[in-house]
């Protein structure tokens, strides 16, 4: 999959991807209550049933070759029907609803960053980034509680994730390493602006 671009002023962050007449990127967006998904182009919101051949074509053979999610999906007893399963797969993968369109000139895009709930499921088959670079699920925890207590101290989240001051500072210092940020505030305000943080997810 290809990474996806904002280089159009179509795709900014200040506007939902397909939304103009003229956009033929897609973009789906998940509805959290029922797990279905719909999709905006040209300007138009269809049903997932909607999905031209071809295209619902490319996405059964992402959900086919990732075997993590097949088997997660097998684990949680979803429907057999490859159709839902297929849905499902791009609900986890591309929930959310961003500037940024998920199909673009016939290939799929990079995951989004959407969660259905902090502890998704997706966290087994799909990679979070922040600033580029794949998070461990230790360092989506420590985000998600950074954003829930901003003004907590780091041995209260060291003890709410069960681990010692110490080693806390040290998986935040690889936290900060591997992303190029070196303060919980400029983490905090990434994690919004890269829809990380769950309150950004829909």
């Amino acid at each position: 999959m290809k990474t996806k671009s904002t280089t159009s002023h179509q795709h900014s962050q200040h506007l939902i991807a397909g939304l103009l007449q003229n956009d033929p990127g897609i973009e789906f967006y998940g509805i959290p209550a029922s797990k279905e998904v719909q999709w905006i182009q040209n300007g138009k919101s269809h049903k997932f049933q909607e999905l031209p051949k071809e295209i619902f074509t490319i996405l059964a053979n992402a959900y086919n070759s990732n075997n993590a999610a097949k088997m997660i999906f097998r684990a949680e007893k979803f429907p057999s029907i490859l159709r839902r399963r297929v849905e499902l797969y791009t609900y986890y993968i591309y929930g959310g609803c961003d500037g940024v369109p998920d199909f673009v000139d016939g290939k799929l895009q990079d995951p989004e960053n959407y969660r259905h709930s902090n502890d998704c499921i997706s966290l087994g088959f799909k990679k979070i980034k922040l600033n580029g670079s794949p998070l461990k699920n230790r360092e989506i925890r420590m985000i998600d509680l950074m954003m829930q207590d901003p003004d907590a101290k780091d041995d209260v989240l060291a003890l709410k994730m069960g681990l010692a001051t110490s080693t806390y500072n040290q998986h935040k210092r690889e936290l900060f390493d591997k992303t190029g940020i070196q303060s919980k505030t400029g983490i905090m305000i990434a994690a919004l602006r890269q829809r990380i943080a769950r309150s950004f997810s829909y």
